[in-house]
């Protein structure tokens, strides 16, 4: 749970909305730009195929990115819940299948569905935002969190990247879609390691649907919080029911 605190500390509502370069607006309440795009495997899917289900959509930067493979235990996680609540997640890779299939792939097993974009052609649609600092804001601390999470080389990260440096300065996304298309949350990320919280994803989930499993490691705020209620009712109920004195309470 550290990491998704650490992921989710970053936050914010503030990129809810951005002037896109064809001077439309994407925002929420909008309609989500339709794509198609080919998995590892070179199978397509379409956007437009999921109306009827709630979409999780993100976007990472490119496979061998040490930032996506410090994310890679967050989105497994959340990608298994959300498949229990029926919830499609969607990854969008700026890569082509061969590092995706290597080095994204293996480690978010089925729960998500993983697709290539190595044209870009999806992220200039959704006008996703790029930084101009090659650390892409991450600062020196950030920098050597992610030290172990350098597992491909040098070589492995600039031929994934085409030797492209928009490709290396590019920025995560993430968007919440409802059933019938709409955009229902954004987030534009500011640095390389922020991604939409879960309790931001969760908010955007029928309240039926959402987890009920109350336990301490949930990715739910609301089930983390009951947990603990649950734990201070019983810790009561044992400290009153053995009596004061140290007795049985009989």
């Amino acid at each position: 749970m550290a990491s998704v605190s650490f992921l989710n500390r970053k936050m914010g509502v503030r990129n809810s909305k951005r002037k896109s370069k064809n001077n439309a607006e994407l925002k929420i309440g909008d309609k989500v730009p339709d794509f198609e795009l080919c998995d590892i495997d070179g199978k397509k899917f379409k956007l437009s195929s999921f109306r009827g289900r709630q979409v999780f959509l993100s976007f990472f930067r490119y496979a061998a990115c040490p930032v996506c493979q410090y994310s890679l235990d967050r989105m497994k996680q959340q990608s298994e819940m959300l498949t229990r609540l029926g919830i499609v997640t969607i990854t969008i890779v700026n890569s082509n299948p061969e590092y995706i299939g290597r080095l994204i792939s293996p480690k978010l097993d089925n729960y998500s569905i993983i697709l290539s974009d190595k044209k870009g052609s999806v992220y200039s649609t959704f006008d996703l935002g790029k930084t101009s600092s090659p650390t892409l804001g991450l600062g020196l601390k950030n920098m050597k969190t992610l030290k172990p999470f350098m597992k491909a080389t040098a070589m492995d990260m600039m031929m994934d990247a085409g030797f492209n440096t928009a490709i290396l300065k590019q920025l995560p996304a993430d968007f919440m879609i409802s059933e019938d298309g709409v955009i229902m949350d954004l987030l534009r990320a500011e640095t390389g390691l922020d991604h939409m919280s879960f309790a931001r994803i969760e908010a955007c989930v029928p309240d039926n649907k959402r987890c009920r499993c109350y336990t301490k490691d949930c990715l739910s705020p609301r089930c983390r919080k009951e947990y603990d209620e649950i734990r201070k009712d019983a810790t009561a109920l044992l400290y009153v029911g053995s009596g004061s004195d140290g007795s049985d309470g009989s």
